[in-house]
Order: C-alpha cells, then structure tokens, then sequence
C-alpha cells in the first residue's frame, strides 16, 4: 500500500491537485473508480502501472533514470544490483555532506 501512496502523492503533485473528472480524463480509469482509490482503495496492478506511467512522463528528464533502474533490475545479477545500490547510497551521501 505504501507505494500506491507514493505514487498517487507524486500524480497529485505534479498536476497541482487535479479534480476526480482530470484524473479520470488523464488515467482511463473509471471516475468512481478513481474516487474509491483517492479514498484507500487499494489499486490494482494496471491501476498502478497507469499511474506510475503518468507520474514518470510528468517528470520528463527522470524517466531515463527510472527506466535505467528498471533495467537493471530485470538483468543484473543480485550482486551487480547490491554494488549499484551502493554506488548511489555513496553519492547521496557526498551531496548530504556538501550541502
């Protein structure tokens, strides 16, 4: 449930608090539908994946990243992920440093 949240608090950002009737007009989804999952429905997976689907085109430069992440995720060995984990922990940790 956690990263239907997530996912529905990023839609919402990125299109300044749209009305159920946008959302509607915006995903495909049924309006009533999409008034029980802004109310704690739980989504189902094509629900979520249209959202998400949304939510990284509104994003625009961020979505190569994802993509990347995807990717990587698919074909990289557990290892080769845990080494990348890594890397990006390090990194973010050096900008928290310099800030």
């Amino acid at each position: 449930m956690c990263l239907q949240k997530e996912v529905l608090t990023q839609y919402m950002q990125l299109n300044q608090l749209p009305t159920l009737k946008y959302i509607s007009g915006d995903t495909g989804i049924q309006l009533t539908r999409v008034f029980r999952i802004l109310h704690g429905a739980e989504m189902k997976l094509k629900e979520f994946e249209i959202f998400r689907n949304r939510v990284c085109h509104g994003l625009g430069e961020n979505e190569s990243l994802v993509k990347v992440a995807h990717d990587c995720q698919e074909s990289l060995s557990p290892r080769g992920i845990e080494l990348l984990k890594v890397e990006l922990n390090r990194l973010l940790a050096i900008k928290q440093l310099a800030s």
